[in-house]
């Protein structure tokens, strides 16, 4: 059984006609908090519009929101609520994944014991919100999976992220949690910057607790938990316009490595390319990128 190659798009027409276009059997859905919040019953119809046409992978929950942010309280429950609206919406669409983040973000990086109780308290909120969310997962038939986290990422300004962002941190999730409703989603792209970052930071590498982290050791250390797969390039130390989510090819990541231990796990979790565009109503570096993966995986299984 070959792997899935999914694109991504937003629950919008334009979009996923054209990814119908480009040869796309299966996509991740995109949402948007607004849209979740004042939108839901339109996205309910244009994904039923969709459904024998296109097999929906996940639902992706906002990604600028988290479920375990332990210094606002407000900006926590409103991860909670988006994330609870994805689920009922992948619900009723016959999709099995939701994807969601769980950081927890600091404008400056203090002392290593600040950061490190600062971290426990986020993974404490994670655990929490996942447990809250488990009923509705067990009777929607959706499972949750936890996406790894860029080390640090500029929005405005530049923000470190000291939870999720290493695989010590997932797997810490996982075991506490020990629920059937909660997986792991890798994000390749993300492991190469978080990987960069504790190369050049060797300071952090106590907080992250590693040594000498690479992206398919990453993959290899959560793999057994593993139910989505998102791809992407990705280069240098902090995520943004230029540094993230870039076809592939184009960055640092080694994907001939990484797809290694993914094919020798014999792995069957769905390819997300989660891959920006130009634009997007023209999947255009999606379709090279699924090209240049279909390439690779020839080359390993011949």
């Amino acid at each position: 059984m070959a792997l899935v190659i999914a694109g991504k798009a937003a629950c919008v027409p334009s979009q996923l006609e054209d990814r119908i276009s480009k040869g796309f059997g299966a996509v991740e859905i995109i949402t948007f908090e607004n849209q979740l919040n004042h939108s839901f019953r339109l996205m309910q119809r244009v994904l039923h519009d969709y459904a024998d046409s296109l097999e929906f992978t996940s639902v992706h929950a906002p990604s600028e929101l988290t479920i375990s942010d332990a210094t606002d309280e407000g900006y926590r429950k409103r991860g909670l609520s988006s994330l609870e609206k994805a689920i009922t919406l992948a619900s009723g669409i016959n999709c099995e994944r939701v994807v969601f983040h769980a950081f927890q973000s600091v404008s400056e990086l203090g002392t290593i014991n600040e950061m490190l109780s600062l971290r426990d308290k986020a993974f404490q909120k994670c655990v929490e919100g996942i447990r809250a969310l488990e009923h509705l997962c067990e009777d929607s038939g959706v499972t949750l999976c936890l996406e790894n986290a860029n080390a640090c990422f500029r929005f405005d300004q530049l923000f470190y992220l000291i939870f999720t962002a290493s695989p010590n941190d997932l797997l810490r999730v996982v075991k506490e949690v020990n629920s059937n409703s909660l997986k792991l989603c890798f994000d390749v792209a993300h492991a190469q910057n978080a990987c960069n970052f504790i190369v050049q930071n060797p300071e952090v590498k106590m907080l992250f607790n590693v040594e000498g982290l690479t992206p398919e050791g990453f993959c290899a250390q959560i793999i057994d938990y593993v139910d989505l797969i998102h791809f992407s390039d990705a280069k240098g130390t902090i995520a943004g316009k230029g540094t993230d989510n870039l076809p592939l090819g184009k960055g640092e990541v080694d994907f001939l490595k990484v797809l290694k231990v993914i094919l020798a796990k014999g792995l069957r979790s769905p390819v997300v390319l989660e891959v920006d565009e130009d634009d997007i109503n023209n999947a255009m570096n999606m379709v090279k990128s699924s090209e240049f993966l279909s390439s690779i995986i020839t080359e390993l299984k011949s």
